[in-house]
């Protein structure tokens, strides 16, 4: 049939199909085990080791949504919140879709991160993700109306389809009110604003939002959005978000924000966004009048990249500085520059992480980075890169280390290491034998920047405890006893030693703006180290004692600087004002029964979707639905149609089990189609097994097994029927890399060999054997983002001599979304679609893809963003034969192609292209193509 006319009905699958591509990535470790806690407003699905967190987490979460409920005059049905300790990066997320469900990282900020201080993780996620449970579940009108008849679809959450300022605005501004600190309240949000507003950088309506790329990135619709509101609250009242929300609720045509901004307020967002941002660069300029009064902090920039330039670390001998690089164009690295900024190269790459620690002899860096941890979890190890030769060598894995610090002596390394409901410092030995525990905290604490004294006889950390006390310790290493430096609710982190041992210089927001702060180790006398208008970040003394090295803050982020430092001269600090209020009280855990994890009642379909499409020669009408229970194990989706012209049903649907180490696909279709011969049926059964060999977040290795079955018969035909049956086996290697202004995988690889055999055994009226690859590999060129991208690939069949459409090249491969073993798997653009069958078959492309402008733009809050502009000069060859090949039948083909980088309805990426080729040989032509996403 028609592949371009099968991938459109698909269409409509869409959103159910986003429900299996969300199971995969929220795959769990098949040893985890998940049990329940329910109570009449929550059930909380957590799994070993975790029932303390989930009683508590139930309590508090029915205490949260009430209070929301009642804030917003809306009530959300029974909520489902999965609670997991699998990853490092402390997180959660919400959707209504398709029942209210809330996931949530059982591993804690330290109080240092871009989060700030809290009074405890479960209050401060919670408080975040019910608020958007809330906000999106709303509906009302003719809204609520439309799901009393089609249910939970995805098209009736009007409040989805906010610009994402305002969806993770609101949650921002309601975690704030309702805890003692959130990010509305963090100096360090303060100071992107503020940095923003002086330096001509602050965002628009249009692009503080997700698809946003440079800095500040992914926090722009949290940090913009939040203030933005809180303005728009205290202009128009206590009750603005409430109204916003519900008038946006009854809006059954999306996108209409401006329209409710008026109404709710008498002025659009636009307006209001324009006044908002004069006010802030007023605010701004207040503000620093009131720093520079009291004279700024001279430093020089050793580095201009901004993004995040952070934790530069003075080599022993002073002569370099180690510190962790992340752009927009590059992987996350480990670099060395000299102390005046020369000579600066890239040691290693790192997968994120920031912490550094240089070993004694100068011969090598210490450093922790997060990485996949037997396929299904994403923790923090310790790793040793050799200055000379750039080796890097694994110390641990899987013990979710992190923050390390070699020891003066050199023979062993201080660490965090998470704990689950809580982290301690620990020391390993340099060669990652001899675990040792030096703290044993209660659940809650978290522990980060440990570091010894250049004398060995005592550690200085951060320590955060519940109710935001988030203080420097010194730590007995014989005893592991902690005696507070420090003790108030201002964020005193990163503390780092002068090298005689007599100081500890860390940060702290205590003045409202993170600064650098020396303490004085004999009598705890506290002095002011810098003053500066953006922020001063993760301080490293020279060996010298007369420099301090940090990341500075400004607009483009985090750059590495420079400052004399002279403690005889540096004016003590100020006396801490604290200016948060009081924490609340947590409510008693939930006390009900657990019960093992049952997904079933949760997989009954919750919505369905009508549609209306015209197909080549009928019309077709149907219904969708979809579900999945909340740990994404259970995922399934089923599409009906009809035919106005045949007047027969056709049925497609999908069964994804993703609990075990294989993922199990099962896709089924009955499907009849209109064609000039009358009507053809064509059933399908495919069962795909697919098992991570080796995952990493650098690159992957994955094996399949796909089993299909099929029959096409026409009705009304005296021909016999084609039965297809076969097995491939697949495996795929990639290492390809893409970066937020790429306009393309940058660099790395992908390979992929399969084998497929046709045969009687399986039911298959063939018996022969298809062989197949596909490589592809990417360079830079000229610059950070233009791109040689090659491709190459070939098949070839064995047995059935007679069969001679084995594949086929011309256009571009099969797009069938359920067909898991395709014919045309060539790109060869200029020629008729499939026009040239065979046996076999060989492929090359060649692309030279150059980025024409990172537009970073949309309009107003309308639902388009267009990120980057690209243009691309493309080759094609392929030749698909039977028999003897010949190099003069090989089509060859040219052309170029403009592109774009979308973001639709402010969260869907999209790549469009528009391609003018031509095709050089017989049966090639110029032709014009439109295509989602790139050719390879």
């Amino acid at each position: 049939m028609n592949h371009a006319s099968r991938t459109a009905r698909l269409a409509v699958l869409l959103p159910l199909l986003a429900l299996a591509t969300r199971a995969e990535g929220a795959s769990f470790p098949p040893h985890l085990r998940f049990y329940s806690i329910s109570s009449a407003r929550v059930t909380v699905h957590y799994h070993q080791g975790l029932e303390a967190m989930a009683r508590q987490a139930a309590a508090l979460a029915t205490e949260i949504l009430e209070g929301h409920e009642a804030r917003y005059r809306h009530r959300v049905g029974h909520l489902n919140i999965v609670l997991a300790d699998v990853e490092d990066d402390p997180n959660g997320y919400s959707t209504p879709f398709p029942y209210p469900l809330v996931y949530i990282r059982a591993a804690s900020p330290d109080g240092s991160d871009d989060f700030g201080n809290f009074t405890g993780w479960l209050r401060y996620v919670l408080t975040h993700e019910l608020a958007h449970s809330v906000h999106l579940d709303e509906g009302r009108g003719l809204v609520r109306a439309g799901r009393k008849v089609f249910g939970r679809a995805p098209y009736l959450f009007p409040n989805l389809f906010a610009p994402t300022w305002m969806v993770e605005g609101l949650a921002t501004y309601e975690e704030t009110e309702g805890t003692a600190f959130g990010r509305g309240r963090n100096p360090d949000a303060r100071m992107v604003l503020r940095m923003a507003a002086l330096e001509g950088a602050f965002l628009r309506e249009d692009q503080a939002v997700l698809a946003l790329d440079r800095w500040p990135e992914g926090q722009a619709s949290y940090l913009f959005g939040e203030a933005f509101l809180r303005e728009m609250t205290a202009r128009s009242g206590p009750g603005t978000l409430p109204e916003l929300a519900r008038v946006q609720a009854g809006h059954l045509i999306p996108y209409l924000d401006d329209l409710t901004s008026v109404r709710v307020t008498g002025s659009s967002f636009h307006a209001l966004w324009r006044e908002w941002s004069a006010e802030e660069r007023s605010r701004a300029e207040r503000e620093a009048e009131r720093i520079e009064a009291t004279g700024l902090t001279p430093s020089c920039a050793l580095t201009t990249r901004g993004i995040r330039q952070t934790e530069p670390r003075f080599s022993p001998d002073g002569a370099w500085i180690a510190y962790s690089s992340q752009t927009l164009t590059r992987f996350p690295a480990i670099r060395l520059m000299r102390p005046d900024g020369s000579g600066d190269r890239k040691l290693a790459d790192r997968n994120g992480g920031t912490s550094l620690s240089w070993t004694p002899d100068g011969r090598a860096l210490v450093y922790d980075e997060p990485d996949l941890f037997h396929a299904f979890s994403s923790f923090s190890d310790l790793r040793r890169v050799e200055l000379a030769s750039g080796r890097v060598r694994w110390l641990t894995r899987g013990l979710r280390a992190r923050d390390p610090d070699v020891a003066p002596d050199g023979a062993s390394i201080l660490f965090v290491r998470r704990l689950g409901d809580r982290s301690d410092l620990f020391t390993i030995g340099m060669d990652g034998h001899g675990l040792r525990r030096l703290t044993n905290s209660p659940p809650g604490t978290e522990w980060s920047g440990p570091h010894w004294r250049p004398q060995g006889d005592v550690i200085a950390a951060s320590r955060w405890t519940a109710g935001g006390w988030l203080d420097l310790m010194e730590v007995d290493p014989a005893t592991g006893e902690a005696t507070n430096l420090t003790e108030d609710r201002a964020k005193d982190v990163e503390p780092t030693w002068t090298p005689d041992g007599e100081y500890l210089i860390f940060r702290s927001d205590r003045d409202g703006v993170s600064n650098l702060y020396a303490l004085r180790r004999e009598d705890r006398a506290l002095l002011r180290v810098t003053n500066v208008l953006g922020g001063a970040f993760s301080p490293s003394v020279s060996p010298s004692g007369s420099e301090v090295a940090f990341a500075a803050y400004s607009s483009r982020g985090y750059d590495v600087h420079l400052a004399p430092l002279d403690l005889a001269r540096a004016p003590p600090a100020e006396p801490f004002r604290d200016p948060y209020p009081p924490p609340g009280p947590d409510p008693e855990p939930e006390t009900a029964a657990a019960r093992t994890y049952r997904p079933f009642p949760t997989l009954l379909p919750r919505f369905w979707t009508p549609y209306l499409r015209s197909a080549d020669r009928e019309t077709l009408y149907g219904a969708a639905t979809a579900g999945s229970d909340p740990l994404f194990r259970h995922v399934w989706g089923l599409d009906v149609y009809r035919g106005t012209a045949s007047g027969r049903f056709s049925t497609q649907g999908f069964y994804q089990y993703d609990r075990l180490w294989p993922t199990l696909l099962l896709t089924l279709e009955d499907e009849k189609d209109l064609g000039s011969q009358g009507i053809l049926r064509t059933r399908r059964l495919n069962l795909l097994a697919s098992v991570p060999l080796w995952v990493s977040l650098r690159s992957s290795q994955t094996f399949s097994v796909t089993w299909r079955r099929e029959r096409q018969e026409g009705e009304g035909t005296t021909g016999p029927p084609l039965d297809l049956g076969g097995v491939e086996a697949a495996w795929t290697l990639s290492s390809a890399k893409q970066y937020p202004l790429s306009i393309s995988p940058l660099d790395g690889y992908r390979l992929r060999l399969a084998y497929l055999k046709e045969d009687p055994s399986f039911g298959s009226s063939l018996s022969l054997g298809k062989v197949s690859a596909d490589a592809r590999a990417y360079w830079r060129l000229f610059g950070e983002s233009d791109v040689l991208a090659l491709r190459t690939g070939g098949g070839l069949t064995v047995g059935q001599p007679g069969f001679q459409r084995s594949f086929a090249v011309g256009g571009f491969p099969d797009t069938d979304l359920f067909d898991l073993v395709k014919t045309n798997m060539a790109v060869l653009r200029g020629y008729p679609d499939n026009a040239f069958p065979g046996r076999n078959f060989a492929e090359a492309n060649l692309e030279y893809r150059v980025p024409l402008a990172a537009l970073e733009r949309g309009e107003r809050s309308l639902p388009l963003f267009i990120r980057h502009l690209h243009t691309t000069a493309f080759f094609d060859a392929a030749h698909a034969w039977s028999g003897v090949f010949r190099l003069g039948d090989v089509k060859t083909a040219a052309g170029l192609s403009l592109g774009a980088d979308t973001y639709l309805g402010h969260r869907l990426p999209l790549t469009g292209q528009v391609s003018l080729a031509r095709g050089f040989a017989a049966g090639g032509d110029t032709r014009v193509y439109f295509r989602l996403g790139l050719a390879f």
